[in-house]
């Protein structure tokens, strides 16, 4: 099977508050923020040219603060430098030498680094000149194994609200799991995204926990299920991508990469209050192909 993703680097910009004034709204940085990453989504040729070679390092826009229409292309500037940052903390920065085609009538940025630096392939880095931004240093490490039964424990409790039975606990594949913190607080938190295979259905489920004094929350759960396990044209992905204190509140916004059938985007979560359990959406994407505009927010209970 040869599937096409189409990836729509220009699909997040500022959520404004819509038909329901209570929901909670995140403006967002001052300046465009990327996604860093060894090209890793297509190579070969377009009528717009050459696209970046796999392993390149590209530069993709995930936010404007312009708010452009999906339609639009991202700008990029070639020959401008922008701050580097993993995991919160400031790497350097990367130089736009070229704007190339990434597919889909998408583009992106060919982009340098400083030698001194490497990001490999499996790193996804973010990168903008926003004076908003607050770096810190980066925390990010593997999680231990009881962390990662925590992880285990508290999936199988959000599996259960979708009629799935204890007894699969022990099926449940942690995919990505990084324990970080994520703002001026001693609490550390697991970002990851762990899945289980049922007959017929696959089940996917990305997972924001807070760890505070020996006990773990969720704070976030998105759960997805996928009934085609032979050409997964119902399958949706979501992948932990970065951390980065976007809007200067002293809590990192969170980046994912959200992967489906022939379809890629990216989404950015923000903490939008620190005193409960509250992860809203805080960008709206329009979904490939049929441009719909979607948007999720999600509220303390």
């Amino acid at each position: 099977m040869i599937r096409r993703y189409c990836l729509f680097p220009l699909l997040i910009f500022p959520l404004f508050a819509a038909a329901d004034r209570t929901t909670p709204t995140w403006k967002g940085p001052d300046r465009s923020v990327y996604v860093v990453t060894q090209n890793h989504y297509a190579e070969g040729y377009t009528p717009e040219g050459d696209t970046a070679k796999f392993g390149d390092l590209i530069a993709i826009e995930i936010f404007s603060p312009r708010g452009p229409k999906a339609e639009e292309n991202p700008v990029y500037k070639i020959g401008e430098h922008i701050a580097l940052f993993v995991g919160g903390q400031r790497q350097g920065e990367v130089r736009i030498k070229k704007v190339m085609p990434l597919q889909c009538d998408s583009s992106a940025a060919l982009v340098s680094i400083d030698p001194s630096f490497h990001i490999s392939k499996d790193i996804m880095a973010l990168a903008s000149n926003s004076a908003q931004i607050r770096p810190h240093p980066n925390s990010q490490r593997q999680g231990s194994e009881a962390e990662r039964n925590y992880a285990r424990q508290l999936a199988m409790n959000e599996f259960r609200k979708h009629a799935l039975p204890a007894t699969l606990a022990k099926s449940i594949k942690i995919d990505k799991l990084v324990v970080t913190k994520l703002g001026d607080v001693d609490s550390e938190f697991l970002v990851g995204s762990l899945s289980l295979v049922t007959k017929g259905a696959g089940h996917d489920l990305f997972l924001i926990v807070k760890i505070a004094e020996s006990a773990a929350t969720v704070e976030f759960a998105r759960y997805h299920k996928t009934t085609d396990l032979e050409d997964g044209t119902d399958s949706e992905d979501v992948s932990f991508v970065d951390q980065l204190d976007l809007d200067g509140d002293g809590f990192d916004e969170i980046v994912v990469e959200v992967t489906g059938y022939e379809n890629e985007e990216f989404a950015i979560y923000h903490r939008s209050n620190a005193s409960c359990s509250q992860f809203i959406l805080a960008a709206r994407a329009a979904a490939s192909f049929h441009r719909v505009i979607r948007s999720r927010d999600f509220r303390c209970a």
